[in-house]
């Protein structure tokens, strides 16, 4: 038992109430968030349970479900925890109808009883539940009932103390089912653990031992305390609720008829499921005024129902064809679309420059060129030529850069220079680090080129190197090569300006991502007219 002031998660103990089968029950003030201030009932489990291995995960996976469940004849949680070895469940205060009971002599006192529960009420104020507040409190107990077992929780400990009752201003009568998922928490068994030891506790107090007693006696008589819930036992618990009432009552026998006949098919026959418990009460017909749908069909009904599964498994097989084709439809234009897109641009990039990573050189001339991707610069790479080769053999791959500068590529690359260590110079370590070099260490030269799209081919214009400008030249009937543009004016037409044009090497394939487009709009189209052609429902 926990003192007044003990906090239980965001509450504060602030009376005992009393130990159950299913835990120890207290009052409690929320101290914190916007529950603040709240009055609360909370459940906790006891420490033994709570200290075996993996329960905690099995309590928060529970818990979990529980707070998707609520709705009428259902007294619901408002929150949950685990705190230590404290595992807990809080609900809405339920504060319940305050009577006084006057005493039989003059000298005696009058005492007051605070009405909660069906216990309650048949302990104090027997006489005020008859055979129209029984049944309006069982409608709501079944209503709630019918709801959890739908939901997949069956409640397993249906007793009296569990059953909230309310009178209201106009004398009506409801009720709720308290402590839902609690007989499963304490029917949890750690791997490895003997079945027979579930619900084993050291220390039983005479409480809760005369709990437990009392939840037997509300349970079939094959149902062992450490068996897991069925939903037949909730169903024979309301048999012997009533009866339970019919016992206390004391009104005569002869107006609870129809109860006594309601009870013997609870508890000896028994209903197969909650709405056939429902639909078999006194003074109920139509279920679905209480939001029940009925388990018996007549013949008609049944034969609609087939029909609407059927129906509902054309429409459903329809939709995932239909589902199927747009979705086949969409991607294959989609797919499509892009390779024309692609194709597109390609030829549209292809008009303004020359094809990228593809060589270009021409016969009889050592000097071809390459150009990446790039739009208004990119990568670039050529042949070094004789002149900026130390050994003066050229021939090597040179890397450089490509830049668009008044319509012409203009392709920049350098040579680093060879060292003389003889004459005293620097160490090749010594260049070394950023900033070790300068310009004066390179061979620094640009080809500026035009391309041509109608042949595909790049057409050189100009060479500049240490401000100088050399041209392409011809001396009778040498090969081309480059002179300084002042040695072939000054050559009196003997040098020659000629034109060098470097080629693509290898020619233009076919443009596959035309051909991938063209066959994808064509399956999309095959889709969409197997779509149209779906006949209707």
């Amino acid at each position: 038992m926990l003192s007044a002031g003990t906090r239980i998660g965001p509450y504060h103990v602030e009376r005992w109430i009393r130990e159950g089968s299913c835990g120890q029950s207290y009052g409690a003030e929320s101290s914190s968030g916007e529950d603040k201030g709240n009055f609360r009932f909370i459940k906790l489990l006891h420490r033994e349970l709570s200290e075996k291995d993996g329960l905690s995960d099995f309590f928060n996976q529970e818990c979990q479900a529980l707070e998707q469940l609520e709705g009428r004849g259902i007294w619901s949680m408002v929150g949950n925890g685990v705190m230590k070895w404290k595992h807990w469940i809080s609900f809405s205060w339920f504060e319940g109808e305050l009577i006084t009971i006057q005493p039989d002599s003059p000298e005696g006192e009058s005492v007051e009883h605070r009405l909660r529960t069906l216990d309650d009420w048949m302990a104090f104020a027997p006489n005020e539940i008859g055979p129209e507040a029984l049944r309006s409190i069982m409608i709501d107990i079944h209503c709630g009932l019918d709801r959890a077992h739908r939901m997949g929780f069956i409640h397993g400990n249906l007793k009296p103390s569990n059953v909230l009752v309310e009178r209201k201003e106009n004398g009506d009568f409801v009720g709720w089912v308290s402590e839902f998922g609690l007989k499963k928490l304490y029917g949890f068994i750690p791997v490895g653990e003997s079945v027979s030891l579930a619900n084993s506790f050291s220390t039983q107090s005479l409480q809760l031992q005369e709990s437990a007693r009392e939840s037997m006696r509300f349970r079939p008589v094959d149902a062992q305390s450490k068996d897991s819930p069925e939903e037949s036992w909730d169903l024979f618990s309301l048999g012997v609720l009533a009866k339970f009432v019919l016992e206390k009552s004391p009104l005569s026998q002869d107006q609870w008829k129809d109860w006594h006949e309601w009870i013997e098919e609870s508890t000896h026959q028994g209903f197969a499921t909650i709405p056939q418990s429902m639909k078999s009460l006194p003074g109920v017909e139509d279920l679905t005024q209480y939001g029940v749908q009925s388990d018996e069909l007549n013949p008609q009904e049944t034969l609609q129902e087939d029909e609407l599964i059927k129906k509902r498994e054309i429409e459903w097989n329809r939709d995932q064809l239909v589902s199927s084709l747009k979705f086949k439809r969409n991607m294959t234009l989609l797919v499509g679309c892009l390779c024309l897109i692609s194709f597109v641009l390609t030829k549209a990039y292809l008009f303004f420059y020359p094809s990228p990573w593809v060589e270009y050189s021409m016969e009889g001339v050592s000097d071809h060129y390459q150009l990446g991707f790039g739009l208004l610069s990119g990568k670039a790479w050529g042949i070094l030529p004789p002149a900026y080769d130390d050994e003066e053999d050229g021939g090597q791959d040179i890397a450089g850069e490509w830049s668009r500068e008044n319509g012409l590529f203009k392709l920049k690359f350098r040579k680093f220079k060879k060292l003389d260590e003889e004459d005293g110079g620097k160490k090749l370590w010594q260049f070394i680090g950023k900033g070790a070099t300068s310009p004066e260490d390179y061979y620094v030269w640009e080809d500026h080129m035009r391309y041509d799209q109608g042949s595909d081919s790049l057409v050189f214009v100009k060479r500049l190197h240490d401000g100088e400008q050399y041209l392409a030249g011809r001396s009778g009937e040498e090969v081309p090569r480059l002179f300084p543009d002042v040695r072939i004016r000054r050559s009196g037409g003997k040098i020659k300006p000629c034109e060098l044009t470097f080629e693509r090497v290898g020619k233009e394939g076919p443009s596959w991502s035309f051909f991938m487009g063209v066959g994808f709009l064509i399956a999309g189209s095959m889709y969409h007219r197997n779509l149209v052609r779906l006949p209707p429902l």
